[in-house]
């Protein structure tokens, strides 16, 4: 039942995308919020769960939150250049790295794959399908210089995906909640203190963390809350984080229908039209990817 929580969080994620889209936040700003309203929001909930017995989970709890910190303040950043439809698309790119990352990890993964070669040919294609059509999707309006910025998200954010299944594999099925309440206060406690002490070393102007206009975009950071609760969810009960990366790319889809509909409203004209053919092949590749993974 994995795509299920998928399908949940690729529609907080493009809620998520879109709030932070329209913040007019500084990126560091932003990103203080996006660790500290999470810290905050699970602190007293850990006081009713049973913490994760094992040392390393804390370990790459922590490490998650400076990786997340580096990829989300790029990826922000360039959301507000190039915007959420151009940068979205480009994301897929990712899904390979994680893909072979996670082979080399669990090594024998590969060996059972080798006992179904159409299985895992079904697999290969179905990822394929999906970076093809997400990338293309925003093809018109990417820029070699998008590209070239977003090189290193690439990379951090496969790593970010790999340390997400590493984290919810030292979980036991009864540990599951207990372990994503953990996982999103620790990394959002490091997220909040990494930005908040570059904000404080680049400007030294700690009032602007507080001002009014960027407090009243705090509730946004909830529905990173709701994202990150279904993928862990989805990472624990899957095989290779890959396929819940690839498959949580549907929220570009949710993205894109909405830009329609403000272009159609004549309240955003930079959305272009959603291509079906693409769009079926995203979903087409997706649900192949569930089918073979069940």
């Amino acid at each position: 039942m994995w795509f299920i929580y998928v399908i949940l969080g690729s529609l907080f994620s493009s809620a998520y995308y879109f709030g932070n889209q329209v913040a007019k936040i500084k990126p560091h700003i932003f990103m203080f919020y996006r660790g500290i309203v999470p810290a905050v929001a699970m602190f007293p909930l850990v006081l009713w769960v049973e913490p994760v017995a094992n040392w390393q989970f804390y370990v790459f709890c922590t490490l998650q939150g400076c990786v997340i910190s580096f990829i989300d303040y790029r990826n922000f950043r360039a959301m507000r250049v190039w915007g959420a439809e151009a940068v979205s698309a480009l994301h897929p790119l990712s899904i390979g790295v994680v893909f072979l990352l996670w082979l080399l990890i669990k090594p024998y993964i590969l060996l059972n794959y080798m006992d179904n070669l159409w299985k895992f040919s079904g697999i290969l294609l179905a990822l394929t399908g999906v970076i093809y059509a997400t990338f293309s999707f925003g093809k018109a309006r990417n820029s070699r210089k998008l590209l070239y910025y977003m090189v290193p998200y690439f990379f951090g954010a496969a790593t970010v995906d790999v340390i997400n299944k590493v984290c919810m594999s030292y979980a036991g099925a009864s540990q599951l909640k207990a372990a994503s309440i953990f996982y999103i206060m620790i990394t959002g406690l490091v997220v909040a203190v990494v930005n908040f002490t570059i904000f404080k070393n680049k400007t030294n102007k700690i009032n602007e963390l507080f001002n009014k206009n960027n407090l009243k975009y705090s509730p946004i950071i909830l529905l990173l809350i709701g994202f990150m609760t279904c993928k862990n969810f989805a990472m624990f009960n899957v095989s290779n984080p890959a396929f819940v990366m690839a498959t949580l790319y549907i929220y570009i889809l949710w993205i894109m229908l909405v830009g329609q509909i403000k272009q159609i409203r004549q309240k955003l004209g930079s959305y272009r039209h959603i291509e079906y053919k693409k769009a079926f092949i995203l979903l087409f590749s997706a649900i192949v990817l569930v089918l073979l993974e069940n």
